[in-house]
């Protein structure tokens, strides 16, 4: 059980100072000179709204000067070295980031399709319009329920012409598939907007190119309406977004820390749930995860007020480019990519990339071209360099691989659901899609790093768990080795205790001179013909506590 919220603000002074040392380079996180376990590990919450962040301010990035930084300069700290926020068992806690969902729980159909809404669908009649939306691509504007007595504030967005529920089912889908990975996402709801239902507030107001603040007039809403997919009977389909509890306090870059923010102690580009967040975008495509397509909120009054972080806007993952149709180049290269340009250029247009080049197949204009076809996930891009991706290890890939693997096919088929695309066959191409890139993931990432997980001891025995394998990417290996260790937590020293063990299974006998000891680890290597690299060892840590065997550390 994690200690008390309290007891943990010594003990985040503590990580803080060693991700300084690290910034420092004083000793490489993947390398550890001395391993010592608290009595509280493994944390699984990460108590990180403790400190008063009052003081907070709203920070709007441009997203034209993030797209300059990020593409003309490597931005963050670009080292090698393991992500700073994991606990002893090489997971990340609970945290104002980040919530385990799927893997550290079963998640049945119920909570699956109700993600993070408060209601199962959002009973609308009408909307009255409070003022206009003066970002993203999609026309829609911020209004309220009408005649609701809560007022309650929703961005209210539609499909682009041609393409119903192009935007709105990716937005829908995504949003839904994030919270299960772990996410904090606002609450997304399909609904169906007809104008004779919709009234302007008096002192509703937008926006102009210029930045000047106009009246919200008819004329306004007329061209919103112009530039959104129109139903035959009438009404226009949407995407109703409750916007989030607390105050808004800007978006957060995927490098660096906020300067105001006393709990942002882990630079972003080094925290796995950012990194790892390149596996969840290339699966869904999701080319535009960048600074402006996240939601800070600051959450909390009286003194005591924190910020929470939000995944925001998947309005153009998937097929989807929010106002059309995603093209070719969409996941397969950046926006300015000097290589490919160069290349171009000195063949005076006669060469073309690979993406240029291939055909692109058939696609429902509700889905767009999103398919596992051609789908190679270490190449994935998105539409420019982002600190957190470029940083990501293989031990971070394959923590979000294996959430990817957790989906199964039912799963991922219920998610397509929740697009409520109007022809079965745009939900066919989306499950069809999210399954086949969902494998390719597995078998591309899942193999990276010696895949053992889960361990127990047990009885006596030391069970384990191969999560390749478990996958279904690869036959089980020709055997596993085990050597056994007595492990000092006071010194930090390790010995060895007798010849390592060759089992075929993934379990093992402990010794019987190890059964009265405080603290024993099992360091276990795999031999594969087509992993050599699988014998390098995972050591498996264990605390006894009673008759009680507890994991408190996984190294890999």
């Amino acid at each position: 059980m994690p200690a008390p919220r309290a007891a943990r603000t010594p003990r985040r002074a503590a990580l803080a100072a060693v991700a300084c040392l690290l910034l420092l380079g004083a000793w490489r996180a993947d390398e550890p000179q001395f391993v010592h376990f608290k009595p509280d590990d493994p944390l699984w919450v990460d108590s990180d709204m403790l400190v008063d962040a009052s003081s907070v301010k709203a920070q709007e990035l441009s997203q034209y000067y993030d797209f300059l930084e990020n593409t003309f300069a490597l931005k963050g700290d670009q080292r090698d070295v393991r992500a700073m926020n994991v606990n002893t068992l090489d997971e990340v806690p609970d945290s104002s980031w980040f919530k385990n969902r799927i893997t550290q729980r079963p998640i049945d159909d119920t909570d699956l399709v109700r993600g993070p809404n408060s209601v199962q669908a959002l009973h609308a009649p009408g909307w009255t319009i409070v003022a206009g939306k003066n970002t993203g691509l999609q026309p829609g504007f911020r209004a309220v329920i009408s005649g609701a007595s809560d007022k309650q504030l929703y961005q209210v967005e539609f499909d682009p012409p041609g393409y119903p529920g192009l935007a709105t089912g990716a937005e829908m889908v995504g949003t839904l598939l994030y919270h299960a990975l772990g996410y904090h996402v606002v609450e997304n709801y399909i609904v169906y907007v007809d104008p004779a239902h919709i009234t302007i507030d008096p002192k509703a107001s937008y926006r102009d190119r210029d930045g000047r603040r106009k009246p919200f007039t008819p004329t306004t809403l007329e061209h919103i309406l112009w530039r959104a997919a129109r139903s035959p009977d009438g009404t226009y389909r949407a995407l109703a977004s409750r916007f989030a509890p607390g105050k808004p306090a800007g978006q957060f870059r995927y490098y660096g820390t906020r300067h105001d923010d006393p709990n942002d102690i882990y630079p972003h580009e080094h925290r796995r749930e950012l990194r790892a967040a390149r596996v969840f975008a290339a699966w869904v495509n999701h080319d535009d995860s960048r600074a402006n397509n996240t939601l800070d909120m600051l959450e909390g009054d009286g003194g005591q007020s924190a910020v929470r972080h939000y995944m925001f806007d998947f309005g153009s993952i998937m097929g989807s480019g929010t106002t059309g149709p995603d093209t070719a180049r969409s996941g397969q290269s950046y926006l300015l990519d000097a290589p490919t340009a160069w290349r171009v250029l000195w063949t005076i247009g006669i060469w073309a990339p690979s993406w240029a080049r291939r055909h692109m197949a058939p696609y429902h204009p509700s889905v767009g071209p999103f398919t596992a076809d051609g789908f190679e996930p270490e190449e994935w891009k998105a539409e420019y360099p982002n600190a957190a991706f470029l940083n990501m290890r293989a031990d971070d890939a394959f923590w979000g691989a294996r959430r990817v693997a957790a989906f199964t096919d039912g799963q991922l088929k219920l998610l397509a659901e929740q697009g409520r695309y109007s022809d079965p066959a745009a939900t066919a191409q989306v499950a069809q899609a999210l399954i086949g890139r969902r494998d390719l993931i597995a078998r591309a990432w899942l193999t990276k790093v010696t895949p053992l997980v889960s361990p127990a001891l047990e009885e006596g025995r030391l069970r384990f768990a191969n999560a390749a394998v478990d996958a279904g990417v690869t036959q089980p290996p020709t055997s596993y080795d085990v050597q056994w260790v007595r492990f000092d937590n006071d010194s930090g020293t390790h010995t060895a205790v007798g010849s390592a063990l060759t089992v075929t299974a993934p379990e093992a006998p402990l010794p019987v001179e190890l059964a009265e000891e405080r603290y024993v680890t099992a360091r276990v290597h795999a031999t594969h013909p087509e992993y050599r690299h699988w014998k390098t060892p995972v050591s498996f840590y264990f605390r006894r506590d009673g008759d009680r065997w507890t994991p408190v550390g996984l190294i890999r």
